[in-house]
């Protein structure tokens, strides 16, 4: 008796574990289509615009950091020099220009002013001389080489009047036009270097180009680094999706903007949400003559599932099995 319920009892499992078993074969499968591929996010890498030694790098693997953030600041002295030297150009460029423009000081005018006074007083007396040895010469009294003398002094003196009378009337005008226009080109040219050294001595300051996690670090404080060398990589964990590829046969079945769940290992139960972001155009692993049915079956296209991401639970890497619904 004792033996016919064990048989009883061992037979009513087996029968429990084949039938969970066949449940769970003919149970029907998750309707949509279904492809695996790997949590990814946007990605960064911060770069210097100069070479140099680093200094302030205090961040490290897995600090968050905001876009535009200083990371860092590139040593380099003669790039602050080169500042001060090009404001001083250009302070000189423009003290040149106002002193063109102004004209005239007063004290200017008044040295003009004296000269011509000087040079007329010359040549008021330089011609009585002249007038003098006229009569002179009329009377026999002073040769003709005295006469020519006294001649040749009033030309001289009414010479110096005449430049003294046209240094006062330019110095009255002003610079000349286009000495004024080259100078104000001159001021132009040397705020454009001014801006250029500006320019590079901000670019000495390392920022982040994006906001998120630093996911590596490259390089230590006091290092040397050239342009364009990653000295972190950031990661934006808020901009995250799943690349997956579908079959040419099922890309009717799916559009921009559809729904779909992702799955990973790391959580087995949680179902995170996506939506298609963006099929590719161009098919992959396409031969050259799709002779068959079989053969165009195994044309696939790119589709870019955007992973909502806002608790920060993805990583990049994490295997991911998307169902496209």
């Amino acid at each position: 008796m004792i033996a016919n319920k064990k048989l009883f009892a061992g037979i009513l499992i087996i029968a429990v574990i084949a039938g969970a078993a066949g449940y769970n074969y003919l149970k029907p499968a998750a309707t949509g289509i279904t492809a695996t591929g790997t949590i990814e996010i946007t990605r960064a890498d911060v770069m210097p615009k100069v070479n140099g030694y680093l200094t302030g790098l205090a961040v490290k693997a897995g600090d968050p950091v905001q876009a535009g953030q200083p990371i860092a600041k590139i040593v380099r002295a003669d790039l602050a020099a080169q500042v001060v030297r090009d404001e001083a150009a250009l302070a000189k460029a423009v003290a040149q220009l106002q002193d063109l423009e102004s004209g005239l000081r007063r004290q200017e005018r008044q040295e003009l002013g004296a000269t011509v006074d000087s040079a007329n007083s010359v040549y008021v007396k330089a011609k009585q001389d002249f007038e003098r040895y006229q009569s002179l010469y009329a009377t026999g009294a002073i040769s003709t080489q005295q006469l020519d003398a006294a001649r040749s002094n009033m030309e001289v003196a009414y010479s110096s009047l005449t430049a003294a009378k046209e240094r006062l009337s330019m110095g009255e005008e002003g610079s000349r036009p286009e000495t004024i226009a080259a100078q104000r080109l001159e001021v132009e040219r040397s705020k454009a270097v001014l801006a250029a050294s500006k320019v590079l001595l901000e670019d000495t300051v390392v920022i982040s180009p994006l906001g998120g996690l630093i996911l590596s670090k490259n390089f230590e404080d006091g290092e040397y680094v050239n342009p364009g060398a990653a000295i972190l990589t950031v990661g934006d964990m808020s901009d995250c999706w799943v690349k997956v590829y579908v079959p040419s046969t099922h890309l009717g079945l799916i559009a921009v903007g559809q729904e779909a769940a992702v799955k990973v290992d790391s959580f087995p139960d949680r179902v995170f949400k996506g939506t298609i972001k963006e099929i590719s155009q161009n098919a992959e692993f396409t031969p050259r003559q799709s002779i068959t049915q079989s053969e165009r079956a195994n044309l696939v296209f790119a589709v870019k599932v955007k992973v909502d991401n806002s608790e920060g639970s993805l990583k990049p890497g994490m295997p991911a099995d998307v169902v496209l619904k």
